[in-house]
């Protein structure tokens, strides 16, 4: 499809991506002046009838899908041998490339709870996803994680090609048993994939990895539960319930994980350290739906035991499963609706206000600990110290503490070390480090086509050496490949 593409009612702004499947472009649906994503199916899947009969017509169910934490699918159409789709334009760039900067465990936890809520609205409605991974992840300006790319969708009565013996849909990475086995799966499924997903968020690699595509499906239908390493271990539970290789050992709804998080956060002694979830988590709509009809719940749940303690499979009706349109390349670096058109170091998980501006400070510094409040006082030793052992544990754990959270991160710690002692050659030494650290980090992104990721971290590393020439062509160039 080239860019020429011409949808009537849509002026296409400019190409977001291209794959096996269909091509991206941002577009403005001119009835109601508004930008969207606009999805146009390859020539090669629009010949085939069947095919699209089934896109047309499964895919006006699945505009009826609205949550928060949802892609909202605005029109489905053809126009001559062009099948299109336009859904909600998200701004903020995808979990995939927050990933590529390196993650807190409570900007995980707050992400995967928020997919989980949004999961939880599908599965209720009788939809299921089967492709949830970091790629089809995406934040409103906000820090809302929103899923995408439901594709065609079907309600809990009937079949589709994609649930049909033989047909296994999904990103291998991130597929439950039943998927690899190509059988017919409930939201259970997706509860599987978003536990895939935490344990790459936690550890930074997904859970099976091997050189191809099949090996790694025979993984999870083979291979046990994988074991997060000793200093998050205290949330193996979570993962256990999530991807336990029988779907009815697993947590029953997206509604009981969240429950189980917050219930882990208010039990766990390990949870008192996560600021970043004290205080500021958002506590998303909880979206039923009775006699048809969407009502609004309130969020959040009761204390209670742990959610993985509860009767799994109880009650839970099967929901019958639709086969993934969107766009994709074969890989977890698809193309999303929509990349960021500009890089923030904000955390995932909530808006917060930026570190304060930089004024002249006494010789010791408070520092903002891990709870929120504000830690003793810190010599110059000990900010060099402790930024020296984020900057070691930092390039090892994928930039974990380089440029995160605000105030308590190598590149902060360096800088106040330089308002109390201007040109300290250690912590210039160590600005440096983090700056050539995210330098690799860009151009390896740039280079395997992750432009905004190579983006968002070029602009990490000007936070360390502002001005710095490689970074800022990399940031140039990465502008210039997402048509900035």
């Amino acid at each position: 499809m080239s860019e020429t593409v011409s949808i009537p009612g849509y002026r296409v702004v400019r190409p977001l991506g291209v794959g096996g499947m269909a091509s991206v472009y941002l577009a403005v649906q001119e009835s109601l002046d508004r930008e969207v994503a606009l999805k146009v199916m390859a020539p090669a899947l629009a010949a085939n009838r069947e095919f699209t009969e089934r896109f047309l017509k499964e895919g006006r169910i699945t505009a009826r899908l609205s949550h928060p934490n949802l892609v909202t699918v605005f029109d489905i159409g053809q126009h001559g041998t062009a099948y299109y789709l336009a859904a909600e334009f998200i701004p903020g760039g995808t979990l995939r490339d927050k990933l590529n900067q390196g993650l807190s465990v409570a900007e995980a936890l707050d992400v995967v709870r928020d997919v989980a809520h949004g999961l939880h609205y599908a599965h209720e409605a009788g939809f299921v996803h089967r492709d949830v991974k970091p790629g089809n992840v995406l934040f409103r300006l906000n820090g809302t994680a929103v899923l995408a790319d439901f594709g065609i969708a079907k309600s809990i009565d009937g079949s589709t090609m994609a649930t049909q013996v033989g047909s296994s849909i999904g990103t291998p990475h991130y597929m439950s048993p039943e998927q690899a086995k190509a059988e017919k799966v409930d939201g259970r499924s997706d509860l599987y994939s978003l536990g895939a997903m935490l344990f790459e968020l936690l550890t930074g690699k997904p859970p099976y990895d091997a050189s191809d595509p099949f090996t790694i499906a025979l993984m999870h239908v083979t291979h046990p539960v994988p074991q997060l390493p000793a200093d998050v271990k205290w949330l193996q539970p979570l993962i256990d319930a999530l991807m336990a290789k029988d779907a009815a050992a697993r947590f029953p709804t997206g509604e009981a994980f969240a429950a189980a998080v917050d219930q882990l956060l208010a039990t766990a002694p390990e949870a008192k350290s996560l600021s970043e979830i004290s205080g500021r988590r958002r506590a998303a709509p909880r979206l039923t739906r009775t006699d048809q009809q969407r009502k609004v719940a309130e969020a959040g749940a009761p204390p209670g035991r742990p959610a993985w303690l509860l009767p799994a499979g109880a009650g839970l009706a099967l929901l019958l499963v639709v086969g993934g349109w969107y766009a994709t390349r074969g890989g977890d670096d698809a193309p999303a609706p929509a990349p960021a058109p500009a890089a923030s170091s904000a955390p995932v998980a909530a808006a917060e206000p930026p570190p304060a501006a930089v004024s002249p400070v006494p010789t010791e510094v408070p520092v903002t600990d891990l709870t929120g409040g504000l830690a003793a006082p810190q010599d110059v030793a000990t900010l060099l110290a402790t930024a020296q052992e984020y900057v070691r544990t930092g390039i090892v754990e994928r930039g974990r503490r380089l440029a995160s959270p605000p105030g308590d991160n190598a590149i902060d710690l360096y800088l106040r070390v330089l308002q109390i002692e201007p040109g300290h050659p250690q912590a210039e030494a160590g600005l440096q480090q983090i700056a050539d650290y995210y330098e690799s980090k860009s151009k390896a992104a740039f280079d395997r086509g992750s432009f905004a990721g190579s983006m968002v971290l070029a602009e990490e590393g000007l936070r360390a050496r502002p001005g710095d020439p490689r970074l800022a062509k990399l940031v140039a160039e990465s502008r210039r490949a997402l048509g900035q």
